[in-house]
């Protein structure tokens, strides 16, 4: 499939994902849950006004962010129309929804202090633009914090291979995962420092990755 296409089944995915999204019946997706108390032991260390989470969804990481910390800003981002119109319809404080795509980031440079993306990255066809545009959209000592999955090069082979194949004749707009080592070369290519990438339980990639100051 080309670019276009991968995009359009993440779509029409998770058009259909997002009425049970925020449910406790979410099905595959109740896993993303498990990265958001990882997300915020990282943004607890870093101090910041305006952050964007780059494949939100419906919202529930910033949801959580706001109870955490009330007077920051906040800005969502999803390929998915059905998703920002779900999102938006909880009303946050200090928070905006917009439709966009992860590897054309509509904002002016150096507009944010904090990026997250959770589990959203193996569905962008063109890993490098996504770097690249958050490289750009951070200030100065502005920090990414990433989310996906990864494994050892044989796996990671297997998954891109066999299972994303299959995940594609059933729906889902799943495109690629990669080697920490392919991450890291993602990073420093778009003028990012790695600060931390771990391969931890459960196939999870944790990256930290900061504009230098």
């Amino acid at each position: 499939m080309n670019t276009e296409q991968y995009k359009a089944l993440s779509i029409k995915e998770f058009t259909k994902a997002a009425e049970i999204y925020d449910s406790g019946h979410a099905g595959i997706y109740e896993m993303c849950k498990d990265d958001y108390p990882r997300i915020l032991e990282e943004l607890r260390k870093v101090k910041f006004e305006n952050l964007l989470d780059v494949g939100c969804g419906t919202g529930p990481m910033i949801e959580l962010l706001t109870q955490e910390y009330p007077d920051k800003h906040f800005t969502g981002l999803d390929l998915t129309p059905k998703m920002i119109e779900t999102a938006n319809e909880k009303f946050l404080p200090n928070t905006s929804f917009i439709v966009g795509d992860s590897e054309n980031l509509p904002f002016e440079d150096a507009s944010f202090d904090a990026v997250i993306c959770a589990n959203s990255f193996h569905h962008y066809p063109n890993p490098q633009k996504f770097f690249n545009g958050v490289a750009r959209v951070l200030r100065p000592g502005g920090v990414l914090i990433l989310r996906d999955y990864t494994s050892s090069g044989f796996m990671v082979w297997l998954m891109n291979h066999i299972e994303m194949p299959i995940a594609n004749l059933v729906g889902h707009g799943d495109v690629r995962c990669y080697t920490t080592k392919k991450i890291s070369e993602f990073t420093e290519t778009a003028g990012l420092t790695v600060a931390r990438l771990e391969k931890q339980k459960k196939f999870r990639l944790h990256l930290v990755a900061r504009r230098q100051a």
